[in-house]
């Protein structure tokens, strides 16, 4: 066996399995959120503004990932650091879905048909492609500039994203569902 005995790669193979485990738990606290993101979706869909729901999304968002910053601070204990990042994280999952169904229910209803499906690639491809450079990006920052530093850049991001939905007037004025017909795209 290499060399290596037993009671060698025991530790090993527990301290994966803890990982995974650990790791489970954090995407099962989106997937949650998310969920029920998408009951309050379908809820808010033909209530709210879009626009604004859009600008309170996004500063939810940086609210969310601020605590994070002093997750692994002085005197923070281990549990109490992941307990953080893992409700940080869970509770970024709301908004998702109730920015996919009121920003994306606003640009198919006043989108041609015909031009559905290039607008749908010309949404997802990019959103996919950042999502897997985010990814990417963290796993290249951890090693380098640790915990906090990494979800500084990440909360500046974030906060810059922020800024610019605010200061859209195109954006903050999307309206209710009902009121799509007269609102320009």
């Amino acid at each position: 066996m290499g060399g290596w005995s037993w009671s060698l790669r025991k530790p090993l193979l527990v301290t994966v399995m803890i990982a995974a485990a650990v790791l489970n738990y954090g995407v099962s606290g989106i997937a949650a959120t998310m969920l029920v993101g998408a009951f309050a979706a379908a809820r808010l869909s033909d209530r709210v503004p879009v626009g604004g729901c859009i600008c309170v999304s996004f500063v939810f968002l940086c609210v969310c990932v601020a605590p994070m910053l002093f997750a692994y601070g002085p005197g923070a204990s281990r549990g109490a650091s992941y307990a953080l990042v893992f409700v940080a994280n869970a509770v970024m999952g709301l908004p998702f879905p109730i920015i996919d169904a009121l920003l994306l229910g606003f640009v198919y209803a006043k989108a041609p048909t015909s031009m559905q499906g290039r607008i749908a690639v010309s949404l997802t491809v990019p959103a996919q492609a950042l999502a897997a450079f985010s990814s990417v990006s963290a796993g290249a920052l951890l090693p380098v500039l640790g915990f906090r530093s990494t979800i500084a850049v990440f909360l500046a991001t974030l906060a810059l994203s922020t800024v610019m939905v605010l200061c859209s007037a195109r954006i903050r004025r999307i309206p209710r569902a009902d009121g799509w017909d007269t609102a320009e795209l």
